[in-house]
C-alpha cells in the first residue's frame, strides 16, 4: 500500500453540572439550622491507552506511557499504512469521576475518507442504511450478547440489560452513528470500555483496504444527572438534543 490511514478518536468530554457554573462545594442558610443542600456534580472522563507496533506489525497498548486523556480538541493516532489481517488496538474508556451518579452515553462516529465503508464490507451499491460495527471494532460493549428489536420506539436497536445502541447512517454524507446509552446510572468510580480492537479482516485484498484510507472513528462521551431523569434515553434527548436526534 503506497497510501497511509489515519484513524483519530475525537475525545470530547462534556459533562453537565446540575448547579451550572458553580464554584462552591455546598448552600447553606446560616439563618436557619439544618439547612445544607450538596451540590450535585456531575463529570466524567474519556480517554484511550498510547499504543505502539509489536514485531508482528500489530498496533498493541504502550503499558510504559499513561492514558490519553479526553480533551476539546481532536486528539490523533497516526496508524501509518495497514494491511489485511492486521490487529490495531484502541480502547476508548468512559469513567465516572464526579461525586454524583450520572447517566452516561457515548456516541461513536465511523466517517469515510478516501473509500467507502460500505463498499468495503460487499454491500449493494445502493445501501444506505445501517452497517455491522462488529466487522470494524471488536471487544468491550460490543462483546456482549444482545437482542435486536423495538426500543423506545426505534427499530432495530441492539440492546441488553446493560446498554442499548442505536445507529443513525448516513452514506451520502459517508458517516455512521452508533449512540451507546448505558441503562444503568454509572456511580463514582464506576467505568466501560466502549470496544477495545479493529482487526483487518484478513480475506480483506489491499485493494479492499484502501477503502479505508483517511477513515475516522471519533468518540464522544456524555453524561447528564439522573435527578429529573428516569432514563438514559430521557436525559440524552433532552439535555443533547442537536447530539442525539
Amino acid at each position: 500500500m503506497k497510501k497511509s490511514m489515519f484513524l483519530s478518536a475525537l475525545l470530547l468530554l462534556i459533562s453537565v453540572i446540575a448547579f451550572a457554573g458553580s464554584t462552591i462545594a455546598y448552600f447553606s442558610d446560616t439563618k436557619q439550622t439544618g439547612n445544607t443542600f450538596t451540590s450535585g456534580n456531575v463529570e466524567i472522563s474519556l480517554s484511550e491507552s498510547a499504543i505502539t507496533t509489536d514485531t508482528t506489525g500489530n498496533v498493541i497498548a504502550d503499558p510504559t506511557k499513561p492514558r490519553i486523556m479526553g480533551t476539546a480538541e481532536e486528539t490523533v493516532h497516526d496508524y501509518g499504512v495497514v494491511y489485511p489481517g492486521q490487529s490495531i488496538f484502541k480502547d476508548p474508556l468512559v469513567k465516572n469521576i464526579g461525586s454524583s451518579p450520572a447517566w452516561v452515553a457515548v456516541k461513536v462516529t465511523l466517517t469515510d475518507g478516501k473509500g467507502d465503508i460500505c463498499k468495503l464490507m460487499g454491500y449493494d451499491p445502493d445501501r444506505t442504511d445501517m452497517i455491522d460495527i462488529e466487522a470494524m471494532l471488536q471487544g468491550g460493549l460490543l462483546d456482549e450478547k444482545v437482542h435486536v428489536g423495538l426500543w423506545n420506539g426505534i427499530e432495530n436497536v441492539c440492546y441488553n440489560d446493560r446498554y442499548a445502541m442505536v445507529q443513525k447512517a448516513s452514506r451520502a454524507e459517508g458517516k455512521y452513528e452508533f449512540w451507546f446509552f448505558m441503562l444503568q446510572p454509572l456511580t463514582n468510580g464506576q467505568s466501560f470500555v466502549v470496544f477495545d480492537s479493529m482487526n483487518i479482516d484478513g480475506a480483506w485484498t489491499n485493494s479492499d483496504v484502501q477503502e479505508l484510507v483517511e477513515f475516522k472513528i471519533n468518540v464522544c462521551a456524555y453524561a447528564v444527572q439522573t435527578f429529573g431523569f428516569d432514563s438514559c434515553y430521557k436525559a440524552m434527548t433532552t439535555a443533547f438534543k442537536s447530539s442525539f436526534t
